[in-house]
C-alpha cells in the first residue's frame, strides 16, 4: 500500500493578508474577553468588601465593625462566592464568605510559635471574643 500526497489545488492560494486579518481579529476578541473578565473580577472584589463591611456591622454591632479596620478582598474566589478578610492581629484573620448557601465569618488564626493553625466559625461578637481569647489574643 503507497499513500499518495493529495494534490494542492491552485484555483486559490493561501492569503497571509486574511489569515492576519483572522488572527487579528482572533486576537481582538481574547483581549475583550480578558478585560471583561478583569472587570468582572474587580466588582467582584468591591462587592466582597462593601458585603463583609455590610454583614460585619449587622452582625458585630458598628463601633465594633469599625474597630476591624479595613476589609481587603480574597486573592482568589471561586465561582459564584466572594470572600474578604481583614488582619486582627499578625497571625489572626477574620473571613467572610458570601457564597450561594449563605454568608458566615471565620477567624483563622496561626500560633506564630509553634505554627498551629485553626478555624473558628463566628456567630456573634461573643463568639468572636471567645475565638480570640482561645488564640491567645487578649
Amino acid at each position: 500500500m503507497t499513500l499518495v500526497q493529495p494534490e494542492t489545488t491552485t484555483d486559490k492560494p493561501a492569503s497571509k493578508a486574511n489569515l492576519q486579518a483572522l488572527l487579528d481579529e482572533c486576537a481582538a476578541v481574547h483581549a475583550q474577553r480578558h478585560a471583561e473578565i478583569r472587570e468582572a473580577e474587580r466588582q467582584d472584589s468591591i462587592d466582597a468588601v462593601e458585603y463583609a463591611t455590610a454583614a460585619a456591622v449587622r452582625l458585630f454591632g458598628e463601633k465594633a465593625a469599625a474597630a476591624l479596620g479595613q476589609w481587603l478582598p480574597a486573592d482568589m474566589m471561586d465561582e459564584g462566592c466572594l470572600q474578604a478578610s481583614v488582619v486582627i492581629a499578625p497571625g489572626a484573620y477574620l473571613t467572610f464568605t458570601q457564597g450561594e448557601d449563605g454568608s458566615w465569618f471565620t477567624l483563622l488564626t496561626t500560633c506564630t510559635r509553634c505554627s498551629n493553625s485553626s478555624e473558628t466559625r463566628i456567630y456573634n461578637l461573643l463568639t468572636l471574643a471567645e475565638a480570640l481569647h482561645k488564640a491567645g489574643l487578649r
